[in-house]
């Protein structure tokens, strides 16, 4: 199981890819926030993707974590201590608490993982997974990254993702160290 932040899931049902997490990992958790974020902003301005998420919840493969006593007090904190946002400190709260990785691109939360010890995997990572367990070939995993770029940089009201090339390499670093997907799984093609 991954946690999601919001701007991952938005990105992956935008250029048709969201079921490659649940190809890679079977299930997928979102915290309250994300979902409000996703689905319930998503309907009041019509975004498309929504029907993806929603159709991903109905089967139950993305599934809303309620938090904790303890993890909701832990939200506090970071968001009081960090700077980031509730949406960013509930997946990061429990990810931590239930030792689960986390799919992120956003800096200052990758920032805040790093220093938490919780593992992350950016969008792109997601792809390159995909390629490497075999759900994309190279043409497919050229395609998924040209759409990804372009829809990163066309969020409205959003600062662009940065995704670097040190980015990019902890996400293969994570793969390789079997902290990413597809550990002990044989890829299910479509």
């Amino acid at each position: 199981m991954i946690v999601a932040d919001a701007s991952p899931l938005i990105a992956l049902a935008k250029i048709g890819n969201l079921g490659l997490l649940r190809d890679l990992y079977s299930d997928v958790a979102i915290a309250p926030s994300v979902k409000r974020e996703v689905v319930n902003q998503g309907r009041l301005i019509r975004a498309p993707e929504v029907v993806q998420v929603e159709s991903a919840l109905a089967e139950r493969w993305v599934r809303e974590l309620q938090l904790t006593a303890k993890e909701k007090r832990r939200v506090g904190r970071l968001v009081r201590t960090t700077g980031l946002g509730t949406d960013e400190a509930e997946f990061l709260a429990l990810a931590s608490a239930r030792h689960l990785i986390v799919l992120l691109d956003d800096k200052e939360a990758r920032a805040v993982a790093e220093a938490m010890r919780v593992h992350y995997l950016g969008t792109a990572g997601v792809l390159l997974a995909a390629f490497v367990r075999g759900y994309l070939d190279h043409t497919g995993l050229e395609e998924a990254v040209r759409d990804l770029a372009r829809v990163l940089w066309l969020s409205p009201g959003r600062i662009p993702a940065q995704y670097d090339l040190e980015d990019l390499r902890k996400d293969v670093t994570m793969i390789l160290a079997g902290l990413g997907p597809g550990k002990g799984q044989s890829p299910r093609r479509r």
